[in-house]
């Protein structure tokens, strides 16, 4: 549904003036000035006299007119992504954004390599730059702007200069930090002076300067932290929006049987769910120590199982407790099958894995390096752990949760952290996001144009 600013231009008749007058030109200082009936006002000059304003009176050869709708374009908004995957979470944020301006009756251009289907971009408007390094692709994305006369442009890459940056990738330079503390000295300095490191560290320096006027939106509150931490960026330029998740319908008791039987899963037995790639910064390995820990004491008669969803070298981590799926795409049933969610991740800006966890009613055990560990209420919806690398901190957190699942807690406990994840709507996610966006907008363009 397009949608366009609007503006009338009442015409009225008025009492001619005196002849001494006629030869005057229509003033500038009043839009109630009067006009003679035999004055030719071209209706596209008339128009760029006035303010737009409603209720304006004014004549055009001395005859009432009818009103004149002037419409306006709505801002057009660039958007801002390298390469492309069909199954990459970004992209599928970007689409479901870009469709909610394009109902409101904005126009959505995407600012690419070619890697993304034009057919399949909401409005089908992409624009191709060089895939070339970050620092060139940068450059042509700030000409673009000028030459498409993009009125603001909303980036998921680190490009300086841009009105506003989405940080869902986290702080490369924190990522890097924190792989210090456990690599050997020289394997971080090597790391350090890899070329693409270097590029990502320097565009970061630039685009969070103190002088940055970009307006950054990060998905978590310790990424947000970070960055003012790192560069002293500006507190008014931070927006933390969480992100959000599409909510699944919960399984029946019957439905959820079935689904364990399907993938193998015995009855009595807690099934524990890891999701992700990346295995090796996602914490796999202290999650299948912590297992095996927890076996080895046998302080139960009911075993626990991991069940891993996603793509890595399973033959690197084979274990008598460790199930490997690889990629799944009815995920929601491997959620509604489980019993309990792990993830001691190094860093994540904000695992979303961990919020469609908890919107399936699943307690979930993962690291304070979590961005979406912020949601967690410890005790109720799961439990934190500080060090990553604990694996008996992650084994005494998952005999305490396994008592409590075992017991009559269990609807309780399901039914808190479902509507703990619930809160958090993509809808939520996408309505806080373009009101950062139309406030931009108003700063930047004139008044009848911006939102």
């Amino acid at each position: 549904m397009k949608i366009f600013f609007q503006a009338k231009i009442l015409v009225a008749t008025m009492r001619p003036i005196a002849a001494s007058n006629q030869a005057k030109s229509f003033s500038k200082k009043s839009p109630s000035s009067q006009c003679n009936s035999s004055d030719k006002i071209p209706l596209a000059h008339l128009q760029k006299r006035i303010k737009l304003m409603a209720h304006e009176n004014f004549c055009i050869k001395g005859k009432p007119q009818p009103s004149v709708e002037v419409q306006l374009e709505k801002p057009s908004i660039g958007f801002v992504r390298r390469g492309y995957s069909a199954t990459g979470g970004a992209e599928a944020y970007l689409k479901r954004l870009a469709e909610g301006l394009l109902e409101r009756g904005y126009r959505v251009l995407l600012l690419g390599t070619g890697e993304w289907p034009s057919e399949l971009w909401p409005g089908g408007e992409v624009i191709v730059l060089p895939n070339s390094s970050l620092h060139f692709f940068s450059k042509a994305v700030l000409e673009c702007k000028k030459k498409e006369k993009i009125d603001l442009l909303f980036s998921l890459e680190r490009v300086p200069g841009v009105d506003i940056f989405r940080a869902g990738d986290g702080l490369h330079t924190a990522w890097l930090e924190s792989r210090k503390k456990r690599e050997h000295a020289w394997k971080s300095l090597l790391s350090s002076w890899m070329p693409r490191h270097r590029e990502i560290v320097r565009m970061e320096r630039e685009l969070f300067s103190p002088q940055s006027a970009t307006v950054v939106i990060a998905n978590s509150a310790m990424v947000a932290q970070e960055i003012r931490e790192h560069f002293s960026f500006p507190q008014q330029q931070l927006k933390v929006i969480p992100n959000g998740v599409p909510l699944f319908d919960p399984l029946s008791s019957k439905e959820r049987d079935a689904a364990r039987e399907v993938l193998g899963m015995k009855k009595g037995e807690l099934a524990l769910l890891f999701v992700g790639s990346g295995w090796k910064r996602k914490g796999v390995e202290v999650a299948i120590r912590a297992v095996e820990q927890l076996a080895l004491e046998g302080k139960s008669d009911s075993k626990m199982q991991l069940w891993v969803a996603g793509k890595g070298p399973s033959h690197q981590y084979r274990s008598k407790v460790v199930h490997f799926l690889g990629p799944v795409k009815k995920m929601e049933l491997l959620y509604a099958a489980s019993d309990l969610f792990i993830l001691p991740t190094l860093y994540d800006p904000f695992a979303n894995a961990t919020l469609e966890a908890l919107v399936m009613g699943l307690p979930v055990i993962t690291t304070s390096a979590n961005g979406c560990s912020e949601l967690i209420e410890e005790g109720v919806h799961g439990s934190v752990i500080q060090d990553p690398n604990n694996v008996q901190a992650f084994s005494v957190a998952l005999a305490w949760w396994k008592k409590r699942l075992l017991s009559q807690e269990a609807l309780q406990i399901r039914d808190a952290c479902r509507k703990r994840g619930a809160s958090f709507t993509m809808e939520r996610n996408l309505n806080q996001t373009i009101e950062v966006m139309d406030e931009v907008l108003a700063k930047h363009l004139p008044e009848e144009r911006s939102p």
